[in-house]
């Protein structure tokens, strides 16, 4: 966020300049002087844990044994995912980081996107879900196993796991994901769902590659060994405590806490042994404790409208605003202020949507020009975040409008 009057100088994609108007704009011949006084720019904001095509998976098809990506054909899921990025553009959303997708759909649109056919955020795209024979997302019902994947891909041991994320990336993964325990509503045979030397493999092979890897984590133990093996993001981790967030800061992991998902499982009552309440208020007293220390939080969950027909309003719909709620919702809690949960969702975010030189996610000379402008100061009210359709009033990809309310409320 820039304090106080700024000029912004945006050049061939990238921030130019930034500061007073007369070192901004000195010796430069601006095209266009857009008037911004009373408003806020700031870096356009970015999902860390982002389904795409996840819409009308329901909790009855779970437990039936069916699984995410075969619900409906594949072109019908990319059409989704078309619909999400407008979705995003409309929120504020300048990027997204993958968290698994079905058909290589976060590649697909990624490259759409660069080609030109379609507007959309910029994307680091994610893998399917790499799993192994038996595992969490592997239904017990075997006889109904697809014969053709849909979000899960299963490989087993080093060798065939090295070969399967080499495939991903071959396809346009730029991370991969992996589930390495249970947890989160999600119950396995045993709370480990990868062998030790499997995940060794995974993450060697990728980054090896120059490809992330992601897990969904919940348990204290198997949260260490996936950041001793090199894990770039940890999904979830309920079970964190002081000595997880000392090996996070350590090793440099990314953490998405995504509450907002355990938040609704309470609120519906869908927590028979108090395990969910525990694994919610823990993660909750942990956040400012890792905020102090330095691990790099992410904004991001489940959107997916799975609870779309049992609330009114279901805050983890792919509806307009509804990512930018996560901001308020993270601020209000103790020991954390609006300027460090904004950093969640543009520097730290930043950080893992691009590799190289490249920066996103900050306003700075050279950063690439993904902004947006907002009427009002999201430091003094985070909600605004989430009313896009009153408080957002431009979007500029790469130095280019991709929503522009302030010229089409000039011409009125």
């Amino acid at each position: 966020l820039l304090p106080g009057t700024c000029t912004v100088t945006v050049q061939d994609g990238r921030i130019a300049s930034v500061g007073a108007p007369p070192t901004a704009l000195a010796g430069a011949q601006a095209e266009e002087v857009i008037d911004l006084r009373g408003m806020t720019v700031m870096p356009g904001l970015i999902s860390c844990h982002l389904h795409p095509e996840f819409f009308r998976f329901t909790p009855a098809q779970g437990q039936a044994g069916e699984r995410p990506g075969k619900e409906l054909p594949p072109g019908v899921l990319m059409a989704i995912g078309v619909r999400t990025c407008g979705v995003l553009l409309e929120s504020g959303f300048t990027g997204y980081v993958g968290a698994g997708c079905a058909h290589d759909i976060d590649a697909q649109l990624r490259l759409a996107i660069a080609e030109g056919i379609m507007p959309g955020p910029r994307i680091r795209a994610c893998s399917h879900h790499v799993g192994t024979t038996a595992d969490l997302n592997d239904s017990q019902l075997w006889w109904k196993r697809y014969t053709t994947p849909g979000i899960d891909l299963f490989a087993d041991g080093p060798e065939d796991l090295r070969k399967l994320v080499r495939e991903e990336i071959r396809r346009g993964a730029q991370t991969i994901k992996i589930f390495a325990s249970s947890g989160r509503g999600f119950n396995g045979r045993t709370m480990r769902n990868i062998a030790r030397d499997e995940i060794a493999a995974v993450v060697n092979t990728a980054h090896d590659l120059g490809t992330r890897v992601r897990a969904h984590v919940c348990d204290k133990a198997m949260i260490l060994e996936c950041i001793e093996l090199g894990v770039d993001v940890i999904d979830h981790g309920d079970g964190l405590d002081e000595e997880c967030i000392d090996a996070m800061v350590c090793a440099g992991t990314f953490w998405v806490p995504s509450l907002t998902y355990p938040k609704l499982l309470l609120e519906l009552g869908w927590d028979t042994d108090g395990s969910v309440r525990a694994q919610y208020e823990n993660a909750r007293a942990m956040l400012p404790l890792a905020q102090k220390a330095g691990v790099r939080i992410l904004i991001g969950d489940d959107y997916s409208g799975v609870f779309r027909d049992m609330l009114e309003d279901d805050p983890l719909d792919h509806q307009v605003g509804c990512y930018g709620r996560e901001f308020a919702f993270y601020g209000e809690m103790d020991g954390l202020g609006a300027a460090e949960v904004l950093s969640w969702g543009t520097k730290n975010a930043g950080e893992l949507l691009v590799d190289g030189p490249a920066e996103v996610g900050v306003v700075k000379p050279g950063a690439l020009a993904d902004l947006i402008v907002v009427d009002g100061d999201p430091l003094a009210d985070l909600s605004l975040l989430a009313r896009p359709q009153s408080s957002l009033k431009a979007v500029i990809r790469d130095g280019q409008f991709v929503l522009d309310r302030l010229r089409e409320q000039a011409r009125r």
